[in-house]
């Protein structure tokens, strides 16, 4: 699978990239350093693939030669570079706090609109716009928005449409440069008619408020909290919502603090007697690898086996020195050679890596509070990592309907573990990059195949749009009325 050397990571609340210009030695300095830092510690692929790797990179980095270049015009040189990394969403690049100023809050560069991605189209997603909300953008500054999205989007995936979502004015503004207008061709919903507008570009202050009032994704507060619960007492469903499988204060141990939270969840869902129950990952980006099992182990209909392995190619990190974060925490050298020391200290050498059965084969028992009713679980482009891995879960068993879109990651090989990140010498751009490859049960990849789950239901992009344009969670709906055709 061609993979985007590694993803952007856009930080909106910083601005105003440093213009200096770097000449060539400087510029594939930093990329060649990229290059050893992608190459060796990438843990998902082979000697043959690290040669081809190599031997891409070092020819990509020949076009740099004579080049004078801006950092964000090497950040767009890099973002044009296709690799194999086979390197999932857990590796990005980053315009850094250090490479990213302030100053741009006086300057208005910025797209004025938030939009939704549907069919490939770019659509109103604020009430506030010159635009109606639910119109459908076709054209900015004469260029159509399939171009658009050609342009800046290199990876067509639920993922990396949703991170677009996030941030369609900074893509653009890296891709399209600083411009003060927008001429907009756009259709009012539900019609044919075609207008076109001169919107004003906004600052970053402005961009923050309009992003706030935001039609879409509905309740934003809730993705904020682990776990959000609703009883529905027309439809007898309980609807659970976890974000992520990551505890969100100091705790001294996690899995008892999650398996806490379900147990007083579930014991609320039996008091109900609730016949549904919707599971919503949406939001839920990963966390800590044991927790989607626990989680799973209270709707099992029997007990199953578990399996995960950890796999890291070496631990003679490239370029220890230019080593900034470790999880996000800062570092210095004698902290990292610490973290090596520790974390290197159950794996076994085995031919061209390092590997450690985390859990091996381990029985899984069903909760004793089980829940037996029929089950929804929610997906999307932001269920990822373990999320993908308890999606597995949930399929392999045939536990019930999973609804929504495609997942955003892949169960099969998730690149995780601990996330280091980098800070190149001369351009300062950053850059996040996983040290483990993380494989589950063979049974597992046998029985859910595909890279990436499919829903059982997927809700059509025509249909998407009437929900839209009635400010109603399209998912939920769908699945509500599959429970109250059913009565």
């Amino acid at each position: 699978m061609k993979n985007k050397l590694l993803l952007l990571a856009l930080f909106l609340g910083f601005h105003c990239i440093s213009q200096e210009l770097y000449k060539d030695t400087l510029l594939k300095q930093d990329f060649d350093i990229l290059t050893k830092i992608t190459c060796e510690v990438s843990p998902n692929i082979n000697s043959e693939e690290k040669k081809a790797l190599y031997d891409y990179l070092n020819k990509r980095s020949e076009a740099l030669n004579g080049k004078k270049m801006t950092a964000l015009d090497f950040f767009k040189f890099l973002m044009d570079t296709q690799a194999e990394t086979k390197l999932d969403d857990h590796g990005e690049i980053i315009l850094s706090e250090a490479l990213l100023k302030t100053l741009l809050t006086d300057q208005k560069t910025l797209f004025p609109i938030p939009i939704l991605i549907m069919n490939k189209k770019l659509v109103v997603n604020y009430e506030e716009a010159e635009i109606p909300f639910g119109s459908i953008i076709s054209a900015i500054n004469k260029v159509p928005v399939s171009a658009i999205l050609e342009n800046v989007l290199k990876e067509e995936n639920t993922y990396a449409l949703k991170e677009l979502e996030q941030n369609f004015d900074g893509f653009y503004l890296i891709k399209y440069g600083a411009l003060k207008t927008f001429t907009v061709t756009y259709t009012l919903p539900n019609s044919s008619t075609t207008k076109t507008i001169k919107l004003n570009a906004v600052g970053v202050k402005a961009r923050k408020s309009i992003y706030i009032n935001r039609v879409y994704p509905l309740n934003r507060k809730q993705p904020k909290n682990i776990v959000n619960t609703t009883y529905f007492k027309n439809s007898d469903l309980y609807y659970i919502q976890l974000n992520s499988f990551f505890w969100n204060e100091p705790v001294k141990n996690v899995y008892r603090a999650f398996n806490k939270q379900f147990s007083n969840i579930f014991k609320k869902i039996r008091r109900r007697k609730a016949k549904h129950l919707i599971i919503d990952l949406r939001n839920n980006r990963g966390g800590d690898i044991l927790i989607p099992a626990l989680f799973y182990s209270y709707i099992a209909k029997e007990a199953f086996n578990e399996n995960i392995s950890v796999q890291i190619p070496d631990f003679e990190f490239p370029h220890k020195d230019l080593i900034v974060k470790i999880e996000n925490t800062p570092v210095d050298q004698e902290s990292i050679q610490k973290f090596i020391n520790q974390i290197k200290k159950p794996f076994v050498k085995n031919k061209d890596a390092y590997e450690y059965a985390y859990v091996n084969n381990v029985k899984r028992v069903k909760n004793k509070k089980s829940y037996k009713g029929k089950v929804y679980l929610l997906v999307g482009g932001r269920t990822f990592s373990a999320a993908a891995y308890y999606t597995a879960l949930f399929k392999n068993s045939k536990r019930g309907l999973i609804v929504g879109e495609q997942v955003g990651g892949s169960h099969h090989e998730i690149t995780g573990g601990k996330i280091i990140e980098y800070t190149l010498p001369n351009t300062k751009i950053g850059i996040k990059i996983p040290i483990a490859l993380m494989k589950f049960s063979q049974a597992l990849e046998t029985n859910v195949p595909e890279q990436k789950i499919n829903p059982t239901i997927q809700i059509t992009e025509a249909a998407k749009y009437q929900y839209f344009l009635k400010k109603e969670d399209w998912d939920l709906q769908t699945v509500l009325k599959i429970i109250n055709q059913k009565k």
